[in-house]
């Protein structure tokens, strides 16, 4: 009678001692497609899906069931997002990461704001 129960406590017990991991390794895919966005010229990085962006990407690891998903949103002077998302030429651009894995209990979600490095072409 105790053994059932106490593998059903014990189960329990180590998924959730898990989740941490799943965060790190989100975490890891988040910075991961970040970089390689953002080691990319500014110009070379569209706003809206592009090469660079593509929406529901799968990492590469066969065995993780992580996805990626991207946006890139032109953002005016003054940060607020600009009502012309087809323009490539913004002064600012906002990059948003989105992580999902079925074992976190939310996505986990990074976002940076790039420009036009100065004296560069």
């Amino acid at each position: 009678i105790f053994l059932p129960a106490s593998m059903i406590a014990f189960t329990s017990v180590m998924s959730n001692y898990s989740r941490p991991d799943y965060y790190v390794k989100a975490r890891f895919y988040a910075d991961k497609r970040m970089a390689e966005i953002t080691n990319n010229l500014y110009d070379n990085i569209a706003v809206g899906a592009s090469g660079l962006c593509p929406n529901n990407k799968t990492e590469a690891a066969p065995d993780d069931a992580y996805r990626t998903e991207c946006a890139i949103v032109a953002m005016n002077n003054d940060l607020t997002i600009s009502s012309d998302q087809t323009n490539n030429k913004a002064p600012y651009k906002k990059i948003t990461v989105t992580v999902t894995y079925p074992g976190l209990l939310s996505n986990y979600v990074i976002s940076t704001i790039i420009t036009r490095r100065p004296g560069l072409p």
